[in-house]
């Protein structure tokens, strides 16, 4: 199953966000800064060329037209200066000094009619271009003014770099704050983690009460799952325990009735009791081994295998049993799982061993080997291939062959680890598992 990483999600989601946000912004700042700059050209264009509209005059006693002194900005007296106007009529040019001679042509436009746009013009320049139909004493002209707006154009270009450099030292100061927060506040799924993770190496019941209001519905749901899975194991438990007591009154009475009887079934009467009492006294014995039911915890060798060595050798007095794993040493697997595993393993080894049982526990790179190494007479080569194959098993109760594996393979099973047998000499058989660390 792939994971999904809340945090890479909304970093993600951010730079995108932020992307798309910026970008935006940027262009519109770009194009807003354009429209300015052209909206103030065009006004200035226009106050000019009601000046330039005013000074023009026909020159007395001919039919030319002149611009007054007076009537444009000295600007448009210098050569190239970026400010030109041109006046078309009929059979009439009249051109700012700034134009000289550029060759430049315009079409006429009628009387009211504005027209304006960009283009290419003298010496690299891009030049703006607005053009208005008038009349004056009932002679059409056209009025051009030209403007030069490559210094806007450039101080345009250096205010937008300017602006993407600050919305992009705005963009990484946004990403890095959001980080923070992120890490801030994940800190609480770390330490609700941390308070369930607790849970698993001790008998107390996690606080979860101090946590986020978003996360409360979550920890109150985690909390009562724990509760209703403790409660149930333990009350599993408690009444296999109390049926297995409760049921030996009715077969002791029964076994006192099979003595007391002669008839011909007393025979298959007394194996079918002894069948249910190994059962019940099997299942005691496990109940034993176990202790108090811990769901959810993970194993702590040092203060779980201490209660389950005594008892088993309070169980088999005349077995030495001999321990060897780190103090340290935590198995993640279930505390429960683990000793019924291992207890089945010692309570076999302990009840076909001679005078002595080795448990070996080691981990190394990603996996744990639990190792029961007794001096027992071992088995047949056949049995143990025998045992190897998947669900396969022996009878219990035969001597020699009591390893209890259909409880270990179940066990073994579900955490995908493995089990091997081995004969060792000069007496005694080793069982040897491995289960992954992660």
């Amino acid at each position: 199953m792939t994971k999904v990483s809340i945090r890479r999600q909304l970093s993600r989601s951010l730079i995108m966000a932020l992307c798309l946000t910026m970008g935006a912004l940027l262009l519109v700042v770009n194009w807003g800064i354009g429209q300015i700059s052209h909206e103030y050209m065009l006004s200035r264009m226009k106050h000019d060329a009601e000046s330039i509209i005013a000074a023009l005059q026909p020159v007395p006693d001919s039919q030319a037209w002149e611009v007054g002194a007076r009537g444009a900005s000295s600007v448009y007296q210098r050569a190239l200066s970026g400010h030109y106007y041109l006046i078309n009529g009929p059979g009439i040019e009249i051109r700012s000094r700034s134009l000289w001679d550029y060759p430049a042509g315009f079409k006429a436009l009628a009387q009211g009619q504005e027209n304006s746009f960009q283009m290419a013009g003298a010496s690299d320049q891009n030049w703006l271009v607005w053009q208005l139909g008038f009349s004056k004493n009932d002679t059409p002209f056209t009025l051009t003014i030209i403007e030069n707006s490559s210094p806007l154009d450039a101080l345009k270009w250096r205010y937008s770099f300017w602006a993407l450099l600050v919305l992009l030292c705005g963009a990484i100061i946004l990403f890095f704050m959001q980080q923070w927060i992120l890490t801030r506040n994940f800190r609480y799924l770390d330490s609700v983690r941390e308070k369930i993770q607790s849970f698993r190496y001790a008998e107390e019941k996690p606080d979860l009460s101090r946590v986020p209001e978003e996360l409360a519905p979550l920890a109150d749901d985690i909390d009562q799952l724990l509760q209703q899975l403790k409660q149930r194991v333990s009350r599993s438990r408690h009444s296999l325990g109390n049926l297995a007591h409760e049921i030996k009154r009715p077969l002791q009475r029964l076994q006192q009735l099979q003595d007391e009887s002669a008839a011909a079934y007393s025979p298959d009467i007394k194996h079918l009791l002894d069948d249910i009492q190994w059962l019940i006294q099997r299942e005691l014995k496990r109940a034993r081994i176990v202790g108090v039911s811990s769901p959810g915890r993970q194993t702590n060798l040092a203060a779980d295998l201490p209660p389950l060595i005594n008892i088993l050798g309070k169980l088999y007095p005349a077995i030495h049993i001999e321990t060897d794993y780190s103090d340290d040493l935590i198995l993640p697997q279930d505390r429960d799982d683990m000793l019924e595993l291992i207890g089945n393993l010692l309570d076999n080894a302990c009840k076909y061993g001679l005078s002595k049982v080795r448990l070996t526990i080691q981990t190394s790179d990603d996996r744990a080997r639990i190792f029961v190494l007794d001096d027992g007479k071992g088995l047949p080569q056949e049995s143990i291939e025998h045992l190897l194959q998947r669900g396969q098993r022996l009878d219990e109760r035969q001597e020699g062959a009591g390893l209890g594996l259909s409880i270990c393979n179940d066990i073994i099973e579900s955490y995908q680890g493995w089990l091997t047998l081995e004969n060792r000499e000069p007496h005694g058989i080793l069982v040897t598992i491995e289960l992954p660390l992660r």
